[in-house]
Order: C-alpha cells, then sequence, then structure tokens
C-alpha cells in the first residue's frame, strides 16, 4: 500500500503571525509593527480569501498616484434583501439600455463603517481598523453576538482612505500627512531627503544664533523650545527640522463639500481647488452616497485621546437636540466609561438636566447653556465654544452628519500621558522624557541618537531626535497599540448594537371569498427592535430621506387595493433606547392596514424598508 504524505505548508504575511491558538483565526495578525499600505493590502486579500462567505473585498477607488483605495465589507452574504430584489420595475425600459443591476445584498442591513489613515502618517487608525476585522471575521460563528450583527449588519472597514500618505509614512518611512496631488518627484521615491542612508526619516539640527531650540538640560538626547531669560548648561542654539521634505499635497480631511466655504470671509475655508478634488476624497463621497443605508461612521485619527462629534464649522447650532442627546447621552458617556475618566454630572442624572441648565445660564459658552453641561476633554466638539469661532472647514464629519443623516464621529486615538501608565499627567517636555524614558531597553527606533551628516543645503549637520514615521504621534506597537485597539473594539462595538433594525413581527388576515376572487383584510406590525431610531432628527429635513415604508406586493400584480397603498408611508420608528429628554412619540411600533381584492391565488408579501434601519420580507399566508 502506498504512503501518501500531505505538506501543509503555512505562508505569513509581513507582520502577520498569531496572537492566539484560535481555530476560527485562519489569518493571524499581531500588533507588534505597524503594516503599511502594502501589508494592509495583503492582510485585506487573505481575509477576503479565508472568509468568502462574510466578506467582500470592493476597490471604491484609486488615490492620485494611482494606489487602490479598498473596503472590506463583512456581513453574512446569503442573508438580508433589499427593496429593488423584491419589487420588480412597472415600467421596464424599452431602448437598448440595460437594466440597473440590484442593488447589493449589503445595503439591505444598518451600515457602520471605520476608515483610517486620512491623515498618512497617523497610521495607528489603520491598525485599529485591522483589529476590528480580525475579531469580526475571526468571531463569526464562535461568537453569538458577533454572529448574530454580522447576519444582520454590514459593516465597511477602510484601513487607507489616504494610500499614497501611508505608503510614504510607513512602507517608504517618510511621514506625509497629505495626499500626493502636488508632488513633482517620482511616485517610486516622494518626499526623500536620506542624509544618512539609514532608511529612517527623522531629523536634522544646526547650529544657528536665532535657533529656537536648545538642548534639554535634563535629558540632552530631546530638543526643547529656547526661551528667553533662562539660563541652559550648552547655551548652544539649533534649528530642528524634518529629514524628510516637506509634503505636497492636500490635506483630505479638509476637501469635503459642507462648509467649505469659510462663508465669514466668503473665501475657501477648505482644501484643494473645490470640494472632493482630492480622487481620495471623491471615492468616499461616491461611496456614501451609494451606500444610504450607513448609518454610523468612526473616521481615526491621532493623536489627542479623545472623540470629536459633530459639528467643526458651527457647533451645535446647526444640529438637532435629539441628536445632541444621542452623541452626548448615550455615546460619550459609554466613552467616559470606558476612557475611565470623570463625566458632567448631567450625562449621570439627565432627569435633573434642566437644574443643571440654570446653573449654567450666565455662562460664556452658550452651546453648554443650552445643554447643560461642558464638553469634557475627552468627547468634545472641533467648533471652538468659548470663542464662538471655527478653523474648521471641508470636515468628512460634518460632511457626513449633515448631508449624509449619518452619526459620524473622529476618535484621535492616542494619548501617551492617558494611555502608558507611566507617564500619566505629564505634559509637554516632561512627557517628552517620559516618553524617552519608557522607550529605553526597548526595540523600537522611535528616537534616534545625533550623528554629524552633511546636508546640500546647510552643510555640517547632526541627525536624528523622533522618527517621523514612527515618533510620538501613534501608539507604540505591542502593548500599548493593542491596548488602544481593544478599547476602540469595545466602543465600536457598543456602537454597532445600538444601530437600528426593522422587523415585520405579525401579519393578521381575515378571508372572505366570492367566486374567483378572494378580499383579504390584512395588518402587519412593523417593528424597530434596534436601539436607536432608524433616522437621526437631522435626517427628517433632508429631501431624500423617504422615512420607513412598508409595501404590499403582489408576485404578478394582480391585486386590486379597496383601501391602502401598495407602499404605506411610516415615517420613521424610534427605538427600545429611551434617548433623555426625548419622548418617545409614536414609539418604535407601527401597524399598518390594507383591504385588497385578489385573484387567481395570488402571492403576497409584506416588505418593511427602512433606507437605515434594513429591509425584511415575510409571506402573507391565507
Amino acid at each position: 500500500m502506498k504512503r501518501i504524505i500531505v505538506l501543509f505548508i503555512f505562508v505569513t504575511l509581513p507582520g502577520l503571525c498569531c496572537l492566539t491558538a484560535s481555530a476560527a483565526r485562519k489569518v493571524p495578525i499581531t500588533f507588534d509593527m505597524y503594516h503599511g499600505y502594502a501589508a494592509t493590502v495583503e492582510y485585506l486579500k487573505a481575509v477576503n480569501k479565508a472568509y468568502p462567505h462574510i466578506t467582500e473585498l470592493l476597490e471604491i477607488g484609486k488615490s492620485f498616484q494611482q494606489r487602490p483605495i479598498y473596503v472590506l465589507v463583512i456581513t453574512n452574504r446569503k442573508t438580508g434583501t433589499t427593496l429593488d430584489r423584491e419589487k420588480k420595475l412597472v415600467y421596464e425600459r424599452k431602448l437598448e439600455v440595460p437594466e440597473p443591476p440590484v442593488m447589493p445584498l449589503h445595503t439591505g442591513k444598518p451600515g457602520h463603517m471605520l476608515t483610517g489613515a486620512t491623515h498618512g502618517n497617523e497610521q495607528t487608525g489603520t491598525e485599529v481598523c485591522l483589529y476590528f476585522i480580525d475579531k469580526m471575521v475571526s468571531g463569526y460563528g464562535e461568537d453569538a453576538e458577533l454572529t448574530a450583527l454580522t447576519d444582520t449588519k454590514a459593516f465597511y472597514i477602510c484601513p487607507a482612505n489616504n494610500p499614497d500618505g501611508l505608503h510614504n509614512t510607513v512602507d517608504l518611512g517618510a511621514p506625509q500627512r497629505s495626499n500626493s496631488m502636488y508632488q513633482t518627484d517620482t511616485a517610486a521615491a516622494p518626499l526623500r531627503r536620506d542624509l544618512n542612508g539609514d532608511r529612517l526619516f527623522s531629523q536634522i539640527r544646526y547650529k544657528s544664533p536665532a535657533g529656537r531650540y536648545v538642548k534639554d538640560p535634563v535629558d540632552p538626547r530631546l530638543m526643547v523650545f529656547w526661551q528667553e531669560d533662562t539660563e541652559y548648561p550648552d547655551p548652544q542654539r539649533y534649528n530642528v527640522e524634518s529629514e524628510a521634505q516637506p509634503d505636497r499635497g492636500i490635506d483630505i480631511n479638509r476637501n469635503f463639500p459642507q462648509a467649505w466655504w469659510n462663508v465669514s470671509t466668503t473665501m475657501p475655508g477648505g482644501t484643494g481647488e473645490y470640494p472632493t478634488s482630492a480622487p481620495e476624497v471623491h471615492a468616499l463621497c461616491e461611496f456614501i452616497i451609494t451606500h444610504p443605508n450607513i448609518i454610523m461612521v468612526n473616521e481615526y485619527h491621532t493623536q489627542g485621546g479623545h472623540v470629536y462629534r459633530p459639528m467643526g464649522s458651527t457647533g451645535d447650532a446647526e444640529m438637532e437636540s435629539r441628536d445632541i442627546a444621542v452623541y452626548d447621552l448615550i455615546m460619550g458617556k459609554k466613552y467616559a466609561e470606558l476612557m475611565g475618566t470623570e463625566m458632567p454630572e448631567a450625562w449621570r442624572n439627565p432627569k435633573q438636566i434642566a437644574q443643571y441648565r440654570e446653573e449654567l445660564r450666565n455662562d460664556k459658552n452658550p452651546f453648554a447653556a443650552k445643554r447643560g453641561y461642558k464638553l469634557p476633554y475627552e468627547w468634545r466638539v472641533p467648533y471652538n465654544e468659548d470663542e464662538g469661532r471655527s478653523a474648521y472647514y471641508g470636515l468628512f464629519l460634518d460632511w457626513l452628519y449633515k448631508q449624509c443623516g449619518i452619526y459620524s464621529i473622529v476618535t484621535e486615538l492616542w494619548n501617551p500621558a492617558h494611555d502608558i501608565p507611566e507617564l500619566k499627567g505629564l505634559k509637554n517636555v516632561e512627557l517628552q522624557r517620559g516618553i524617552l524614558a519608557y522607550l529605553d531597553g526597548k526595540k523600537m527606533k522611535h528616537y534616534l541618537d545625533w550623528k554629524a551628516a552633511k546636508h546640500p543645503k546647510y552643510g555640517d549637520v547632526e541627525v536624528g531626535g523622533w522618527v517621523g514615521a514612527t515618533g510620538r504621534n501613534n501608539a507604540f506597537p505591542g502593548a500599548a497599540l493593542e491596548n488602544i485597539c481593544e478599547r476602540q473594539w469595545q466602543f465600536d462595538l457598543y456602537r454597532s448594537q445600538l444601530m437600528p433594525q426593522i422587523a415585520v413581527n405579525s401579519i393578521d388576515v381575515k378571508k372572505q371569498s366570492s367566486g374567483g376572487t378572494t378580499v383579504l383584510e390584512i395588518s402587519a406590525e412593523v417593528e424597530n427592535t434596534g436601539a436607536l431610531p432608524t433616522g437621526l432628527a437631522r435626517s427628517e429635513w433632508m429631501a431624500f430621506n423617504r422615512g420607513d415604508v412598508v409595501w404590499l406586493i403582489g408576485e404578478n400584480n394582480n391585486v386590486t387595493f379597496l383601501s391602502g397603498k401598495t407602499c404605506e408611508k411610516i415615517d420613521n420608528l424610534y427605538g427600545s433606547m429611551q434617548i433623555p429628554g426625548f419622548e418617545q412619540k409614536g414609539g418604535n411600533k407601527r401597524t399598518v392596514k390594507w383591504i385588497v381584492a385578489v385573484e387567481n391565488k395570488e402571492k403576497l408579501k409584506v416588505v418593511a424598508s427602512s433606507l437605515k434601519g434594513g429591509t425584511v420580507v415575510k409571506e402573507v399566508n391565507y
């Protein structure tokens, strides 16, 4: 008998290896290094190949340098439906024009989108996206809650909004915040000026009588701002610059349509020649608009250790009070709990909010007075409420809320003074010293000793200091990064659990027959079983928001409506969670009734469809 030897070859992607021995984790990943653009794309493709039943990899556009922008869709690809699958076209096209394709199944489910690396040198967001993906796909079939979420919801993960910036920052080592629209160097080697050939773009320093920096008296490795009337052990002053050339592109987080114009000056406040002029922004906007099921978006940035909610351009002035309550009293409260920080008393006792408003009646911050609380550091708006001004225009955050009716937030992921116990409470130069002490002995190239080099413009210089691609602005790989990822996972999992979910609970039928015609009195109860309403309060003002609808559809259109219409509007439904300070008028259920005459035992179905609460179908038995 012949012996057959089977060799199993395990291939590990760059930067990927197993965290735990889990049978469910088909594509192992660790977070002891930054993945960058190339390894991120490899990981997305590997996940899509390993989990074809719950993932789909979409290319939604290309960067300026023609790198694909990918979105990984996570959802059960066999569950759900869309309205256009259930309702046939009444007037089919007669010309030689193809009929529109049916919507993907996932667009019939409530959607949650996560994005990273809008600023290319903020790669922590990419890592958090990959961590979320790993949790979701490895938990499917293993964890009941994650399985149910994947079956009934759709998750859209875009780890690299700015592929060029992420590639140049991590893959090449040259930090780049912007996109690449105004770069003149070749795509193969942009932003480069590696003076000592170490492929680590750090800092350069050179002596100057008018320099703004001196060596730190406590830790001479650090360069600190020179201050007049201060004696230094080494009074030599320096200029300090980045070894990499400056960015030549546009900040894509200022290129979105909302408030791109600074109305106070009638001049553009955003970036680019016009809104969506950046190809990366155009791709994101097109994707959001063609996926109206998305109700949650979290755009990951660093650093700061806090969340921004809308609005950056106007503050609360252009927000609905119910939406503010959802943001602050529900989401903000949860985030403060996860951060372990103090929250406003009004968040703990929302029933006493009238009292807190009275206490703030004469406060210089009119927004706080109206709300009944001041926003804590960890949960804030980009708008300067105390001074009544904004420096933020064309934000993704604002466009998503104001024009798309989405609960959008920006999470500034990393704050070493909060996230590393040894650095708690440190600020400014004390924080820099603490970071260096924390890094000492660790195999991390975040800070380099200074070494002599030649610069084509400045002559004799020294190269060293903070490494631009790693430095202090991103969570340090290893335990620090994993802790950030886990905290964000918990928060975005919570937000996912808040999403609405429409359902058809029951269908009651009373039947009368006469000859070949049957008269039916049909009553259907529709419910939003999710926590939050099926639409934001803001969305009720939007022209393209159709609200929730319930259809009664006959397979062959052999239906005559004696009472009611084939499509009944029921407006948006509240959810099961009580929003503090707001009466749930109408509740989270509606009953829709029809009286119809049907012929030839026509098959009937009730289709309940919500723009952001999903679409479900149920057969009518009679």
